[in-house]
């Protein structure tokens, strides 16, 4: 879910500061937002009573759906692309060998009547990326060609436009679906970090062979039309990787992608371009961590993307430690202006506790 993980986690913290205790009941003339958690697996859930507890708590507070991270999205002391689930392709995240994490939450949220959606980072993935070096994302820099590494720390990302990387990340979603009876998929880390990727070979001739021009050449910090037309072929490629989701999974399945800002052209993805692939468009709308303004959030964040959406439906990503007059602000203009948006997709870094479940269900009832 971040662009910088280091970053997007002190500034997590450092919002969570300014929690307060909300006590609030559903005000008439106003309806309920749908609660949806996004959760991560190993901040949460280390056994299965952990995972009964929490959905305890998710069905005391109202919550009908459970985004569960089923294959790990960050590096660090897990790598990236290891699972949470039975899986004969990835290799299990250290210490849940012989836990199914995934069996676990379906079985205690589904008895609630509560929603898991398997939560499945894609081109973020160390064990893709450390099994098969060929497949390393590649980046441009002073006209020389080198594997991706990471802004600010080490980070492994492979090829989102290699045809043998999205059949091994398809192959996963295969899995998932045909072994779990999951709700549905949210799609995660479906990009690139900057314009100066990926410069692998084959992608440098695909491009080429359709423009005449080695990417190679390009200058990645000059805006204009060659600049544009180099991202377009990257959003069309990660378009129409979620295209072939879309045809992997059976057609009542639903689909949503988290996505990045729509300040972020550089990392190629384009919510119009995914709408008619996808059930539901996530933007991650984390104004804190991204240094905008409050106004941001609806001026810019759930703006864009409703230009965008199509016929997908909209279900902002919201950082769940903010203050009371932010929230506020916030779900005022959701009433007022977007009133197609029906859900919040709360999202909690770390471990999400009784209070903070408690507090994110008394904002939604606002």
């Amino acid at each position: 879910m971040a662009r910088t993980t280091t970053w997007l986690m002190s500034l997590l913290l450092a919002a969570g500061s300014q929690a307060q205790t909300v006590v609030s009941t559903t005000v008439p003339g106003k309806p309920a937002f749908g609660i949806e958690v996004i959760v991560r697996t190993a901040q949460n859930f280390h056994r299965a009573q952990d995972v009964q507890r929490f959905v305890e708590q998710a069905a005391k507070n109202g919550v009908q759906t459970i985004s569960l991270l089923v294959k790990q999205d960050e590096d660090g002391p897990i790598a990236s692309g290891r699972a949470f689930y039975r899986s004969e392709i990835a290799p299990s995240a250290r210490g849940y060998e012989q836990f199914d994490v995934l069996q676990a939450m379906l079985d205690a949220a589904h008895a609630r009547q509560i929603r898991v959606r398997a939560w499945m980072p894609q081109f973020h993935d160390q064990v893709a990326a450390t099994t098969h070096p060929a497949w390393q994302m590649m980046s441009a820099k002073k006209g020389q060609v080198r594997a991706f590494t990471g802004s600010n720390q080490k980070e492994f990302f492979v090829d989102p436009l290699n045809p043998e990387v999205q059949a091994y990340e398809l192959s996963l979603i295969r899995e998932v679906v045909a072994k779990y009876p999951v709700d549905g998929l949210m799609l995660d880390w479906i990009r690139f970090d900057d314009y100066n990727m990926d410069l692998g070979d084959a992608t440098r001739a695909k491009y080429q062979a359709l423009h005449g021009i080695d990417p190679l050449t390009l200058d990645f910090s000059k805006p204009g039309a060659a600049l544009a037309q180099w991202n377009d072929f990257r959003t069309d490629g990660l378009a129409d990787y979620v295209r072939q989701v879309r045809s992997a999974v059976p057609t009542v399945m639903e689909i949503g992608v988290y996505l990045l800002p729509p300040e972020f052209v550089e990392v190629g993805q384009d919510a119009g371009k995914f709408n008619a692939s996808v059930t539901t468009l996530s933007p991650m709308c984390y104004f804190l961590d991204w240094g905008f303004p409050l106004e941001w959030f609806w001026s810019s964040c759930l703006a864009s993307t409703v230009q965008k959406a199509g016929q997908a439906g909209i279900a902002p990503a919201v950082d769940a430690n903010l203050s009371d007059a932010q929230y506020a602000a916030m779900l005022e203009h959701m009433r007022r202006d977007f009133p197609q948006i029906k859900t919040i997709a709360w999202f909690q870094h770390e471990a999400w506790t009784p209070a903070l479940m408690a507090r994110v269900a008394a904002i939604s009832k606002r």
